[in-house]
C-alpha cells in the first residue's frame, strides 16, 4: 500500500483549486526533514497547520504533525514533546482520522518518543504498541520497515539484542515474500545489535555488504553507518582507522551527537590518549543538549561515561557537574534498573579523586591565568584550579569572577551563576561584578534575571541598568524601546558614546534611517582614528536613507574610486559588476544574481522561482560582507562570482509580475535566442534555469530514430522563466508565448491557470515528457 498516494493526489487538487503554498508545503516539510534541516521543519509546520486547519482537512493535520515529531525524535527529544505526542496520538485515533494512513505514523512517532524519555522502562510498552500496530498493516506500508525497527530497538533495550536480529531478519523475510524492497535502515539497526552483543567483526562485514544497497542521498542512513564502522573499529582494535574515519564533533548535525559519542567513547576506552579535553567537552556539550529536551535515560549514561574520563583526565568538577545533573533526571525514569547505584558508585570514585596541583597560590591564581604562563591552558584544568581556589578562598572576588567566566565559557552557566551570586546581590554598587553577572546572564540568555538585576541597581548604578535592559530589548527585538533606554544611559553618562551604537542597530531595524546616520555620525566623529567599520556602518545606513553625499564621503575614506558627478547629492548607481546575494526564501537559502551598483546596493537581475516574491529588478541596500569566501586557487577564482549577505532594504521595487515557468523539449539553440529576444523586445525578462544535462524522456518516440549511443526517447530539455511588468495580464504573456513558440513542444501550467485558460494540453505534456 503506497500510504503517502493520498498525500499526492491532494496536492495536486490544492493546486488546482488555487492553494499552491499548501500543496508545496505538503511535499517540502518532509523534504526538509528528510535532509535534517530541522529549524526549517520547526518554521514550517506552524503555517501548514494552520493552513490545513483553515480548510478542515483533519487527515493533514496529522501528517504535519507527524514529519513535526519525527524531526524532534531525530534531535532526541523526550520528556519535552511527550504531551505533544501524546495528543498527536489521541487525534490520530479519533473516527475522523483513524483511517489516515499516517495514523500509524503517529503511533512510530509515540514509540519513538517513549525511548527517547526513558528506553528500557517503557520498553514492554514499546514492544505491545508495535505489536498492535503491526497487526493492522502488512509489509506494503512504508511503515512496516519503520515500525519493526522499533520493535528491535525496544528488544535492545530489554536487553536482547540476539532477538533483536533474529526478528528483524524475519521482518526482512516477510518483506521479500510480500515482493517489497528490503528496508536499508535494518541494517543499521543489526549493527547496533551485534556491537551490543561484542561482535563487531560481524558488525563490520554486514556493513560492507550492505554498502552498495544503502542510499547514498540519505544523510542519516550515511552519518549513522559512519559512526556505526567507526565504533566497530575501535571495538574490533583497529582505534587509529576508528580515529581517522571520525569527524570533528562541530563538523556534525545535532541528531548525530549520540551517535558521535559512542563511537567516541569506543576509541578512548581503548586509546587512552584519545581522552581529551575535547572529548569531555564534547560529552558535556551532548549531555546539555540532553538535559534540555529531557531524555532522562540517555543523559544518565553519557553522565556516567563523562564521570569516567573526566577522573581519568584529573578534573573530578567535570565529574561532579556530570553526576549532579544525572541525579536531577533519576527521578524521572519510569524504572531505576541500577540507574541509582551507578550514580552513587561514581560519585564515591569522585569523592577519592583529585586533580593536578595548582601553579600557584589560590589569591595568586586570576593574575598568573592572565600571564603567557598560562597561554594553551584547558579550560577544563583552569576551572579545577579554580574551583579548589574558590573552596579555600569563598569571599575572593577576583577568584569568583575569574571561575565564574571559565565556567560560561566552558557551557556551564547555571552553575557559573551559582559562584557569583552571593556576592553580586551583595554589591550593588561593584561596576565590575554587576557587569560580570550581566556576562553570564546574557551568555545564558536568562533575560528575567538581568531584569531582576537591573531593577536592583538603578538607584546605584543607573547608567548600567539601562544599558543593560537597552540590551535585552535589542535581543528581543523590541527595536522602538532600545534608543530611550539608550538615551537614559547618556543621561546619566554624557561619555558613554559607543552606546550610540545599539541605537543605530536599533533604527536600521526600524528602518528608521536617518535616525541611524544621526547616531553612527556621532560615534564616527567622536573618535580621533575611526576604524574602517565605523565608516562601513556610517555608510551603509546612509545608503539606506539615501544620503549620497554622505556616503559618497565615507566611500573616499575607505579609498574607493567612484565616477565624477555634477552633484556630490546625486543618487550612486555605477556597474561594479556581477555577484549573488543570498535569499531566505521560506527556510531555503537560494543565491540570486545581481549587478553591484556601488559600495552597498545592487540591482536584482535575475527572476524569483515560480511561487516566489519577486523581486526582479529590485533596487536594495545589502551589507557587503562575503557568506562564503573565494577560492584560493586562482584557476578557480575565473569565473567566481561572490556571494554576499542578503538585502536589508528595497529602495526601488522592479515593477515585474511572477515568474512562470515554460518546460518542454529543447528547440534548438537559434529558436530559443529569437523567442527570448522577442519577449525581452517587449520589456520582458527571461531565465534560462536548464543547462546541457537536463534531459527528458519521450516515450512515445521512435526509438529507430535514436542514436545507438543516446537513451531510448532521450531528448534535451529547456526550462525557461518568463517574467514580465507587474502590469501586464497572465492571459496577455501565455498569448504572446503561444504565439512565438508555435510548433515547439513547450507548455506553462501554471500561467495558463492564472490566464484562466484550459491547461488540459499543457498537463498532457508534462505526462508525456515526465516533466
Amino acid at each position: 500500500m503506497d500510504s503517502f498516494a493520498w498525500v499526492n493526489e491532494l496536492a495536486e487538487q490544492l493546486e488546482e483549486q488555487g492553494q499552491p503554498r499548501l500543496a508545496y508545503l505538503i511535499h517540502d516539510v518532509p523534504y526538509q526533514q528528510y535532509r535534517g534541516n530541522h529549524s526549517i521543519v520547526e518554521a514550517l509546520v506552524p503555517e501548514a497547520l494552520a493552513a490545513a486547519r483553515s480548510l478542515e482537512i483533519p487527515w493533514l493535520d496529522i501528517y504535519f504533525k507527524h514529519w513535526l515529531n519525527a524531526s524532534r525524535i531525530a534531535r532526541h527529544h523526550g520528556e519535552t514533546q511527550l504531551g505533544e505526542v501524546v495528543s498527536s496520538y489521541e487525534s490520530a485515533h479519533q473516527e475522523r482520522t483513524h483511517a489516515c494512513p499516517q495514523s500509524v505514523c503517529i503511533t512510530q512517532d509515540l514509540v519513538a518518543t517513549y525511548a527517547n524519555v526513558d528506553g528500557p522502562g517503557w520498553s514492554e510498552e514499546r514492544l505491545a504498541a508495535c505489536d498492535e500496530t503491526l497487526a493492522r498493516i502488512d509489509p506494503s506500508w512504508s511503515c512496516f520497515g519503520c515500525l519493526s525497527i522499533e520493535k528491535a530497538n525496544a528488544l535492545h533495550d530489554q536487553g536482547q539484542p540476539r532477538e533483536a536480529v533474529i526478528y528483524l531478519k524475519q521482518q526482512r523475510d516477510e518483506q521479500r515474500r510480500a515482493g517489497e524492497e528490503t528496508n536499508t535502515l535494518f541494517v543499521a539497526t543489526e549493527v547496533d545489535q551485534y556491537l551490543l552483543l561484542g561482535e563487531p567483526e560481524t558488525a563490520l562485514k554486514l556493513l560492507d555488504d550492505s554498502e552498495e544497497a544503502a542510499d547514498d542521498d540519505d544523510r542519516r542512513e550515511q552519518a549513522t553507518r559512519l559512526f556505526l564502522r567507526t565504533r566497530a573499529l575501535a571495538m574490533s582494535g583497529k582505534a587509529d582507522e576508528a580515529v581517522e574515519l571520525l569527524p570533528e564533533f562541530g563538523d556534525i548535525e545535532l541528531e548525530d551527537y549520540l551517535l558521535w559519542c559512542r563511537a567516541a567513547l569506543a576509541i578512548a576506552r581503548v586509546k587512552p590518549d584519545f581522552n581529551t579535553p575535547q572529548l569531555g567537552h564534547s560529552l558535556w556539550t551532548t549531555i546539555e543538549h540532553l538535559h534540555s529536551v529531557g531524555n532522562h535515560r540517555q543523559l544518565i549514561d553519557m553522565a556516567l561515561a563523562q564521570t569516567e574520563l573526566a577522573l581519568a583526565r584529573k578534573v573530578p568538577w567535570l565529574a561532579g557537574h556530570a553526576i549532579a545533573l544525572a541525579r536531577e533526571h533519576l527521578p524521572m525514569l519510569r524504572l531505576d534498573l541500577g540507574a541509582a547505584a551507578k550514580l552513587d558508585k561514581a560519585a564515591q570514585a569522585m569523592a577519592q579523586a583529585s586533580g593536578t596541583e595548582p601553579p600557584c597560590k589560590p589569591e595568586e591564581l586570576p593574575e598568573w591565568l592572565s600571564s603567557d604562563a598560562a597561554n594553551g591552558l584547558d579550560n577544563e584544568v583552569v576551572i579545577q584550579w579554580l574551583e579548589e581556589a574558590h573552596r579555600t578562598l569563598p569571599q575572593d572576588e577576583d577568584v569568583a569572577m575569574t571561575l565564574a567566566s571559565a565556567l560560561s565559557n566552558f557551557g556551564c552557566h547555571d552553575l557559573a551563576r551559582t559562584r557569583l551570586k552571593a556576592m553580586v546581590d551583595a554589591a550593588p554598587e561593584s561596576m565590575a561584578l554587576q557587569n560580570r553577572w550581566f556576562g553570564l546572564c546574557i551568555n545564558a540568555d536568562d533575560h528575567a534575571a538581568i531584569e531582576a538585576q537591573a531593577a536592583r541597581i538603578e538607584a546605584t548604578l543607573p547608567a548600567q541598568a539601562a544599558w543593560y535592559r537597552a540590551r535585552v530589548a535589542y535581543r528581543e527585538s523590541r527595536y522602538a524601546q532600545v534608543g530611550p533606554l539608550v538615551a537614559q544611559v547618556l543621561e546619566h553618562d554624557a561619555n558613554a558614546i559607543p552606546t550610540r551604537g545599539l541605537w543605530a542597530d536599533a533604527a536600521m531595524e526600524l528602518k528608521d534611517f536617518d535616525t541611524a546616520v544621526e547616531q553612527r555620525r556621532i560615534v564616527l566623529e567622536a573618535d580621533e582614528e575611526p576604524d574602517s567599520r565605523q565608516r562601513w556602518d556610517l555608510l551603509i545606513a546612509a545608503t539606506a536613507a539615501q544620503q549620497w553625499a554622505e556616503v559618497r564621503k565615507q566611500a573616499v575614506a575607505l579609498e574607493m574610486e567612484l565616477d565624477e558627478v555634477d552633484s556630490e547629492n546625486e543618487p550612486l548607481e555605477e556597474d561594479w559588476g556581477l555577484i549573488y546575494l543570498r535569499h531566505d526564501e521560506n527556510g531555503r537559502l537560494r543565491d540570486v544574481m545581481a549587478r553591484r551598483t556601488g559600495p552597498a546596493t545592487a540591482r536584482i537581475v535575475q527572476p524569483a522561482s515560480q511561487g516566489q516574491d519577486q523581486r526582479m529588478g529590485d533596487w536594495v541596500v545589502f551589507m557587503p560582507k562575503l557568506v562564503e569566501q573565494p577560492p584560493e586557487n586562482e584557476d578557480e577564482q575565473d569565473g567566481y562570482i561572490r556571494i554576499y549577505d542578503e538585502p536589508l532594504h528595497v529602495l526601488e521595487k522592479g515593477g515585474h509580475g511572477p515568474s512562470y515557468m515554460v518546460d518542454g523539449v529543447h528547440p534548438g539553440d537559434e529558436a530559443i535566442r529569437a523567442l527570448r529576444d522577442a519577449l525581452e523586445a517587449e520589456g520582458w525578462s527571461t531565465w534560462q534555469y536548464s543547462g546541457d544535462n537536463y534531459f527528458i524522456t519521450d516515450p512515445d518516440a521512435d526509438e529507430d530514430d535514436d542514436d545507438d549511443d543516446d537513451e531510448e526517447g532521450e531528448l534535451l530539455g529547456i526550462y525557461l522563466a518568463v517574467t514580465a511588468p507587474a502590469d501586464v495580464p497572465p492571459r496577455v504573456i501565455s498569448a504572446k508565448l503561444a504565439t512565438l513558440t508555435k510548433g515547439m513542444q513547450l507548455c506553462w501550467t501554471e500561467l495558463a491557470r492564472d490566464a484562466g485558460e484550459s491547461t488540459e494540453r499543457h498537463e498532457a505534456m508534462e505526462e508525456r515528457y515526465g516533466l
